[in-house]
């Protein structure tokens, strides 16, 4: 298993259950698009008024999964990183190439109070039963 196949997994697809932790330090998890970048960091958008933002802004670490829609066979990408948030400056250049990737609609990108977050993963563990056997592999961190 490979850094690569990984990162193609996570290209091919657009949305993951992120979780949170928010001011009570409860789990808290939402589905969210994404997109990532050749240095495999995750970008998000949500808007301020959104509790994750709240929870990201007390707490920046994130865990997120990302599921094959298919049954069969089962791949998972299971990442945890760091939360930061994207300056206000920045955010219409990079949300062009967040669209770019993630041609997703996307329902919170017209609101005033919208944000995006970068995600620097600490951990990366991807499962895949494409062989008819899981195989879990551990590709940052955990090793």
């Amino acid at each position: 298993m490979t850094i690569e196949i990984a990162t193609k997994f996570l290209n091919d697809h657009h949305k993951g259950v992120f979780s949170v932790l928010d001011k009570e330090g409860a789990p808290s998890s939402s589905l969210l698009h994404y997109a990532i970048d050749e240095d495999l960091n995750i970008y998000i958008g949500t808007k301020k008024s959104f509790g994750k933002y709240a929870a990201l802004r007390s707490d920046p670490r994130i865990s997120m999964a990302v599921v094959e829609e298919s049954a069969d066979p089962l791949r998972v990408a299971d990442m945890q990183g760091k939360a930061e948030e994207i300056p206000a400056e920045e955010t219409t250049k990079l949300y062009e190439w967040f669209q770019s990737k993630n041609p997703q609609k996307h329902y919170v990108k017209d609101a005033e109070d919208f944000v995006m977050f970068r995600i620097k993963p600490t951990t990366l563990r991807f499962m895949d039963a494409s062989s008819g056997e899981l195989k879990i592999t551990d590709l940052i961190g955990r090793q």
